[in-house]
């Protein structure tokens, strides 16, 4: 699916990007990153747009919310070049003040409502609106006239009284106007953010798409898929044979059960892991790494450090004296320990990435 919008999502825990239309598991996973306290909603951002961009001049950032921008981007991205020109129309048609912005539910209906219009494409003048008229059978009086007497109709008057009685407008793309009333989708847009039931969600090669694990029993026909939504975000767009991809979907839905769904994206963001037969790797051997959720800065890993070995009172008397932050990043060093967006992942024994290369190397497989 074409990417529409790019936005910066914030909240007092910290903040990061993400693409839409994003897919379930993207939008939680980008969620987890901004360490929202309880019942706090993210703030988001329009970083830029890559559909329909006019149409956003005056989009209400303030009070819609992150899942009523991915419903917008969500069908935006379903839309033909014909479709995204009638969208723009039809937003134009709103006549809204430059200082008032619509209202993301506002758009929803608009954006669902592309097949309640018409285009004529090329036609950007009410002159050219006007000969298109007169050629095509809706200026009665225009049929039986000769070449020399059509050429001297006034074209511009014809296309003018068309536009102003329709209440059609021109766009860059062409004429757009409005034959059928615009459809209420959002009243009954279910815009709640659900777990899927699946683990991975496999696209293959014939554009069909599977929810893995595969139900007990059921056989697994063998052939390339390519991961769409995953319960780890970092492996979508990776292709592997589907058995492959059947099983780590099987180890994602253990460790989720296990709670350590979070350890284990922590551990491919530090490894930059981008093959799947690693990824397996990796999820069968999550208990050669430590991970604290905590952490989320150098200084908070070295006073998380130091708080394991001194009493309290040793504590409050040195960390006045401790410039902490380069005392986190010289621990860190030290360990091959590495912070991600979900926390803080060091080996057990050794660096992280030689933990991998050991691991890669014994079952074969080469390590980036």
């Amino acid at each position: 699916m074409r990417k529409v919008f790019e936005v910066e999502l914030a909240s007092e825990g910290g903040c990061t990007e993400l693409t839409l239309p994003a897919t379930p598991y993207a939008m939680l996973d980008a969620l987890e990153k901004l360490w929202l306290a309880n019942g706090e909603k993210p703030e988001w951002e329009l970083l830029r747009t890559h559909e329909a961009g006019r149409a956003f001049r005056h989009l209400d950032q303030r009070n819609g919310s992150l899942a009523e921008l991915n419903a917008v981007a969500q069908r935006l991205a379903q839309l033909d070049k014909s479709g995204l020109t009638i969208f723009e129309g039809l937003a134009a048609m709103e006549h809204k003040p430059l200082d008032q912005p619509f209202p993301l539910s506002r758009l929803i209906d608009l954006v669902y409502s592309t097949d309640c219009c018409h285009l004529v494409e090329g036609v950007v003048t009410d002159a050219q609106l006007g000969r298109f008229c007169a050629e095509n059978g809706f200026v009665p009086e225009a049929d039986d006239l000769s070449d020399a007497a059509f050429a001297l109709l006034d074209f511009e008057r014809i296309g003018k009284q068309f536009r102003e009685t329709e209440g059609g407008i021109f766009t860059k793309g062409g004429y757009v106007q409005r034959h059928d009333e615009l459809k209420q989708v959002y009243q009954a847009l279910d815009l709640t953010l659900k777990k899927p039931d699946y683990a991975i969600l496999a696209e293959l090669p014939d554009g069909s798409r599977v929810e893995l694990p595969t139900p007990l029993g059921k056989t697994v026909v063998e052939e390339p898929a390519r991961c769409v939504d995953c319960a780890a975000p970092a492996l979508n767009g990776l292709t592997a044979m589907r058995s492959t991809l059947d099983l780590l979907a099987f180890r994602l839905a253990e460790l989720e059960v296990d709670g350590e769904l979070a350890k284990y994206k922590a551990v491919l963001a530090a490894t930059g892991c981008d093959d799947i037969a690693q990824a397996l790797t990796l999820a069968d051997g999550l208990d050669q790494y430590a991970f604290d959720p905590e952490p989320r800065e150098p200084d908070e890993v070295a006073s998380g450090h130091l708080k394991n070995l001194l009493p309290e009172e040793e504590l409050t008397a040195l960390l006045p004296n401790v410039v902490l932050y380069r005392y986190g990043q010289a621990l860190m060093e030290q360990s091959g320990g590495k912070l991600t967006r979900y926390g803080y992942v060091q080996p057990a024994v050794g660096p992280v990435q030689d933990i991998v290369r050991e691991q890669t190397q014994a079952e074969g497989m080469s390590f980036a």
